[in-house]
């Protein structure tokens, strides 16, 4: 799809007047868009609730972050934007939407995930019935623990997304389900660089992920965005109930730049 990138002059809204007529639905990113760091972007409030007040306008809130659960997302949205009752539905996260993936391919009855990441991404494999095993720490284990090891044949997936218990044990146990056997690598995105605020970043997910890559010599597969899957699964949902309007477009918002991308295949 054919990226355009504005310059927004004066107030928000007033930037986004023709924006806001032209479109009927919204994929609107959230960390770095509408909050950063606890604290809403100005403007941001404002937008969300004059397209939401609209009853032919449709937004439906979009984040990489699977550190936080669908419900979190509510709250955040609630608490910091002043915007209470958010459907579950109308927000998707990569954790949500790995989730989708996994349930749609994999023989949950007898099928296990290897997770590297945070408890809310846990919580939303749980909360689609996903069996699956990682979370928290894995101590250091010397060599010959590792000869010993039991590579159990029913992980067939292997998630690495940020994981504060990342360890070099946690490294070598997906490896092992990788390599021995063949288990599925996937990633939730694949972030670089995590914003902490004004003029400093720190290393994002794809940090954690490089050395496995390396290792296995295959890049995972990436569910969020801007991938494809992540918008696939918005076409499926929103193609059979019907989205007011013929026309998508993926918004993103903040004091200085308005970024768009239409999406006019996402609506039938």
């Amino acid at each position: 799809k054919q990226w355009y990138q504005r310059r927004v002059r004066g107030p928000l809204m007033a930037g986004a007047t023709r924006i806001i007529d032209r479109f009927s639905t919204y994929l609107v990113d959230c960390d770095g868009v509408l909050w950063s760091n606890n604290q809403a972007i100005p403007g941001a409030s404002k937008t969300i609730k004059t397209l939401i007040s609209n009853p032919d306008k449709r937004v439906i809130f979009i984040t990489n972050n699977c550190g936080r659960t669908v419900s979190n997302i509510q709250h955040t949205l609630d608490t910091l934007l002043d915007v209470p009752n958010v459907p579950s539905r109308d927000i998707i996260t990569s954790g949500s939407a790995t989730a989708i993936y996994l349930k749609n391919k994999m023989d949950v009855k007898s099928e296990k995930v290897y997770l590297i990441a945070q408890e809310a991404f846990s919580e939303t494999l749980t909360d689609f019935g996903i069996s699956h095993f990682g979370l928290g720490p894995n101590p250091f284990k010397p060599h010959k623990e590792w000869r010993d090891f039991e590579v159990d044949p029913s992980v067939k997936y292997v998630i690495v997304s940020l994981d504060r218990d990342f360890s070099h044990a946690k490294l070598t146990q997906a490896y092992l389900y990788i390599t021995e056997n063949n288990a599925e690598y996937l990633a939730p995105d694949v972030d670089r660089f995590f914003s902490c605020g004004p003029g400093r970043k720190i290393p994002g997910t794809h940090s954690l992920q490089a050395g496995l890559t390396s290792l296995v010599e295959k890049a995972p597969k990436v569910i969020g965005k801007p991938n494809r899957f992540i918008f696939d699964i918005l076409e499926e949902e929103y193609g059979k109930t019907g989205a007011r309007g013929k026309h998508a477009t993926n918004i993103v918002m903040n004091p200085y730049w308005i970024t768009i991308s239409p999406y006019s295949a996402l609506i039938p």
